[in-house]
């Protein structure tokens, strides 16, 4: 068995807690991520990889706690991505830096169009017809279209980027581990068949995972609540590049778009908005009827006859709130020196980062004068038997299992 001291130990491989991993990295402290299956395993790679700034949270025109919470994430992560912000993300793959937002002909839906865009100050642009891209340059298309700045971002390629740089300080493994409690019942490490590793902090960073390790922990408190969602995916190398949501007249939008590539070329839709959360109970094969049925309301000179299509089932996992509402922000709890931990969104990632570095600081945790090229060497012979491993594109997944 191989033993080691470390100052932090993440557990979780998804964006939240490689985004942690590298920020506290590159502060000085020795941290070690532990992923249990592979990197983006989870909810990560499930995700559409919208950074969101508010924009779908304003559509009844009044600006919320979760619309003020987010609205300068965007730019934050447009900051990394040019390589200038705090985690250097110049490696990963920009989708698009503009979403769209269109609404159908009826008089409701460019009504909400209307109030969204005043509540958003300018985060919202009108376009003219001359500037609309070819899905919507056509005599049947009647609404309105708007851009919001909003970008959209590969999501394997992201996980690259942020686990390239202190990637011989990850260790993904299938192997069960316990954690260790101290005699004054406070967690301060792990320990498996083939490692032991003691830290000054522990955080749960895994998503849907959390709650298996805090009923592990004998923790109560903070609960962890699932909102089901269960999306769509249509696979056509005739589909263009669309990165939008489609808005009527309700607060949440008739469906968001976002275009990926599937490793044989063709593109793939991925479809949430209201077709994902209204379909949760309805049988993949209804779903992906009333999908077809809604496209051809919302997008009817689209031809989709040559199209496969499946659904994908993921749990949004946040801590408990009230009627399973969703959390407005990002959220950190304590609990036996462990620091409990969920984005609630991919955007608010920056801002859970933040959080706990104010936390450790506060609760003066610093990083170790320790030599970590010592740390390294002993967790090199933990690397070996555990090594990195990514999880492959939900695109190919989702199709290949079909095949």
């Amino acid at each position: 068995m191989t033993q080691l001291s470390t100052d932090i130990i993440i557990i979780g491989g998804g964006v939240a807690g490689l985004w942690i991993h590298h920020r506290l990295n590159d502060l000085g402290y020795h941290a070690v991520l532990i992923e249990k299956h592979s990197i983006g395993n989870g909810q990560t790679l499930s995700s559409q990889g919208i950074i969101h700034g508010g924009t779908k949270y304003t559509l009844n025109g009044i600006l919320t706690g979760a619309a003020s919470a987010i609205a300068d994430m965007p730019q934050r992560w447009l900051d990394c991505l040019a390589g200038s912000g705090e985690i250097d993300l110049s490696q990963t793959k920009l989708l698009t830096q503009h979403q769209l937002m269109w609404s159908t002909q009826s008089v409701s839906s460019k009504l909400t169009s209307f109030l969204s865009s005043k509540a958003l100050n300018g985060k919202m642009q009108s376009l003219s017809k001359k500037s609309y891209p070819d899905i919507f340059n056509t005599a049947a298309f009647k609404g309105n279209l708007y851009q919001l700045n909003e970008p959209v971002l590969d999501i394997p390629s992201l996980l690259k980027n942020l686990t390239e740089k202190w990637q011989h300080r990850i260790i993904c493994t299938n192997e069960d581990y316990q954690f260790i409690e101290t005699t004054n019942c406070l967690i301060n490490g792990v320990i498996s068949d083939t490692f032991e590793i003691q830290a000054k902090k522990v955080i749960l960073s895994s998503g849907e995972g959390n709650e298996e390790s805090l009923q592990k922990l004998n923790i109560d408190s903070p609960k962890m609540q699932r909102r089901p969602l269960q999306m769509v995916l249509m696979k056509s190398i005739k589909l263009p590049r669309l990165y939008a949501h489609c808005i009527g007249a309700s607060t949440k939008p008739i469906a968001t778009i976002t275009s990926h590539t599937h490793s044989d070329g063709d593109n793939v839709w991925y479809i949430g908005g209201n077709i994902a959360e209204e379909g949760i109970d309805q049988t993949s094969e209804s779903l992906i009827k009333h999908t077809r049925f809604t496209l051809q309301k919302i997008l009817p000179w689209l031809d989709t006859s040559d199209a496969e299509w499946t659904t994908h089932c993921v749990n949004r996992a946040e801590p408990a709130q009230k009627n399973l509402l969703r959390p407005d922000t990002a959220f950190l709890a304590d609990a036996k020196n462990i620091a409990i931990a969920w984005p609630t969104k991919l955007a608010l990632t920056p801002n859970l980062a933040d959080q706990l570095i104010h936390t450790l600081k506060e609760q003066s945790i610093m990083p170790s004068s320790n030599d970590g090229s010592r740390r390294d060497s002993e967790l090199e012979k933990i690397n070996q038997q555990h090594p990195v491993v990514f999880s492959p594109s939900l695109w190919d997944r989702a199709f290949d299992a079909k095949s």
